[in-house]
Order: C-alpha cells, then sequence, then structure tokens
C-alpha cells in the first residue's frame, strides 16, 4: 500500500509506502498534523507524482499569496 501525504514540517506532499510514512512520522514535530490524502492498492508512482507536482504548485501559491 502508498500514500500520498501532507508533511506540514516541510509544506508539501510527498509519497511513499507505509513504512516511508510511519518513519516520517515518528520523526515528525507534530505527528497528528499529518494528513493522508490518497491511498494506493499498488506502487502508482507516475501518477502520484503527477499529483503530487501540481498539489506542491498550489501550496506555493497559496502560501505566496498570503504572504503578500
Amino acid at each position: 500500500m502508498h500514500f500520498i501525504w501532507y508533511n506540514p514540517d516541510l509544506r508539501e506532499y510527498k509519497y511513499g509506502n507505509v513504512a516511508a510514512f510511519n518513519l516520517e512520522i515518528e520523526r515528525a514535530n507534530n505527528p497528528r498534523a499529518y494528513t493522508v490524502l490518497m491511498e494506493f492498492d499498488k506502487d502508482s508512482k507516475q501518477i502520484a507524482y503527477k499529483i503530487i507536482e501540481q498539489l506542491n504548485i498550489a501550496n506555493t501559491q497559496s502560501i505566496v499569496r498570503i504572504a503578500s
């Protein structure tokens, strides 16, 4: 199983398997702030990275607007 999740410490979306997600949670400043957005039954890197790219662009643009 693989996930797309939001890492609030880095302010970006990430993709990985359960082990990668759990490792980030263990190292997190606030593990409860992590949000899983999508779940994949199999490794779907190509589509996941396209989704993440768009989410990170949208996230960056909203942060810039808030700061303006």
